[in-house]
């Protein structure tokens, strides 16, 4: 079974529920994997998840890393996240397998993934609405950063039902769902060979 790192605090976010989501789209059975959310990339580094790292490797399993490049805003971007993942990994004399949103050489982020991947044609106006939207608050107003975009996106859709709408907030963003997500989208071609390529 390979352990799968990721940044995210806990189960109940849309990055947990669309990676378990694509992995088994994927084809990939669901005891072949478990997601580890780390609760910040700092965190990765904490006695636990080294020892997570180590035990599975004594085991004879693997481990995964997928967090976000960033930005250099943020203090990262792609070449400078990897090179820290790989030092302090380094540090603790471990390794892992390395991927970083959005496809491995960029900056980015999970939230660039989901921006690719949304069914811009069945949802341009939203898209067009809310740019509108933003650009008419100016530097007024504080404008809604991706994330939350990206929740108003999926809160926006008048065919969900109530249950639902009420799971939103706990990630479920219905990446299944083709109406919503082209999770076939090419642009998920980097992520897909690294998962199908590391997991065992």
């Amino acid at each position: 079974m390979t352990n799968i790192f990721i940044e995210s605090k806990k189960k109940d976010t849309p990055e947990y529920v669309f990676l378990d989501t694509y992995v088994k789209y994927i084809g990939i059975p669901q005891n072949a994997y478990t997601i580890i959310p780390v609760d910040g990339k700092d965190a990765l580094y904490n006695a636990v998840n080294i020892n997570k790292i180590r035990e599975a490797v004594a085991e004879g399993r693997s481990n995964i890393i997928i967090f976000d490049a960033d930005f250099n805003h943020n203090n990262g971007g792609y070449r400078i996240r990897r090179n820290d993942i790989e030092t302090k990994l380094s540090q603790h004399h471990v390794n892992a397998s390395i991927f970083l949103f959005p496809n491995n050489y960029d900056d980015g982020d999970f939230e660039s993934i989901l921006e690719n991947i949304m069914q811009k044609q069945n949802h341009q106006r939203f898209i067009d609405c809310f740019s509108d939207y933003e650009k008419c608050l100016g530097n007024d107003y504080h404008t809604p950063d991706r994330k939350h975009r990206l929740h108003t996106y999926m809160f926006a859709q008048k065919t969900l039902t109530k249950k639902q709408r009420s799971e939103l907030g706990s990630g479920k963003w219905l990446f299944e769902d083709k109406h919503f997500w082209d999770i076939d989208n090419a642009y998920l071609q980097p992520l897909k060979d690294f998962l199908l390529d590391n997991i065992r």
